[in-house]
């Protein structure tokens, strides 16, 4: 029998809601992979910014090997770039997947962060009127994020009569959605690229058969990495809990706490990136 003094404790004490350590460690991974990402480019390309340039060794050096590393992505040269692209966006989307299966309401959790992006493609759009960015962005990583999750309620909800269904169809969709992406070769999906936008091309920016922007994720073959997810997290996470315990430990709190905090990374990062490579141009001597 419970004593008076034992109930209040539980109240005031409640469990705290323990996270999957594996999966906020791999989605920080993924985030500073793509920070890292952004900084090669620019890295390449930050002597642009300015007018009056000088000869800097160290600055020199770094654009060498941030061009080298930026032009492995292309695909003419198929480079480490290219190829650790895809793999870390398919990382952090299936990552995306399995937080779905987690979820009680992706229909919320698909609108609100919806309503972020857009909110994301007008300040684009403003910081392209000024010059600072060469085209915004349309439908980037934080739409096809939104889409996809949107995308998992409306199935989810649809198979939601027979356990088996709801976990299998997940599965079936998403590998059928990479082949399909794989079979019309994905790599080269969003070829031709505009340069300007227009709105009868909108849709196909959206399906992932032809690009535009500074930053583009059309949802094929994309969303197949989500619903995957979804069933990797139904299945193997399907108490929710984390299935390397033994391996939890300090070691890895920088990458869960990027991890945890993900959307806002990807919000900051470019910004405070090209602030640090622009004041160290800066003091190196360059001028705008």
């Amino acid at each position: 029998m419970m004593s008076a003094v034992q109930k209040p404790i539980t109240v005031l004490l409640p469990n705290k809601k323990k996270r999957v350590w594996e999966l906020d460690f791999l989605r920080g991974f993924a985030v500073l992979c793509m920070c890292f990402d952004h900084l090669m480019y620019d890295l390449a390309y930050a002597r642009t910014w300015f007018s009056v340039r000088v000869e800097n060794g160290v600055l020199d050096f770094l654009q060498r090997i941030a061009k080298a590393y930026w032009y492995s992505g292309s695909y003419g040269d198929l480079g480490f770039r290219f190829w650790a692209h895809y793999l870390f966006v398919f990382l952090f989307l299936f990552l995306v997947g399995v937080s779905c299966a987690f979820s009680r309401d992706n229909t919320k959790r698909g609108a609100q962060l919806g309503a972020v992006a857009i909110a994301f493609t007008g300040v684009t759009m403003v910081l392209r009127k000024f010059g600072i960015m060469s085209q915004g962005i349309v439908f980037g990583i934080l739409d096809c994020i939104a889409l996809s999750i949107l995308c998992v309620a409306l199935v989810d909800c649809l198979t939601a009569f027979n356990k088996k269904l709801n976990t299998i169809v997940p599965l079936v969709i998403g590998l059928f959605i990479i082949g399909l992406g794989i079979d019309k070769r994905f790599w080269t999906m969003g070829r031709p690229f505009d340069n300007t936008f227009s709105f009868d091309n909108l849709y196909m920016y959206i399906l992932g058969t032809r690009g535009f922007g500074d930053d583009w994720f059309g949802i094929f073959p994309y969303l197949g990495a989500v619903f995957t997810g979804v069933y990797w997290g139904k299945t193997v996470y399907a108490d929710r809990t984390s299935v390397l315990p033994r391996l939890d430990g300090k070691w890895n709190r920088p990458f869960r706490f990027v991890g945890r905090h993900a959307l806002l990374f990807y919000l900051a990062h470019q910004v405070v990136m090209a602030a640090i490579v622009g004041i160290a141009y800066l003091i190196a001597g360059y001028r705008f």
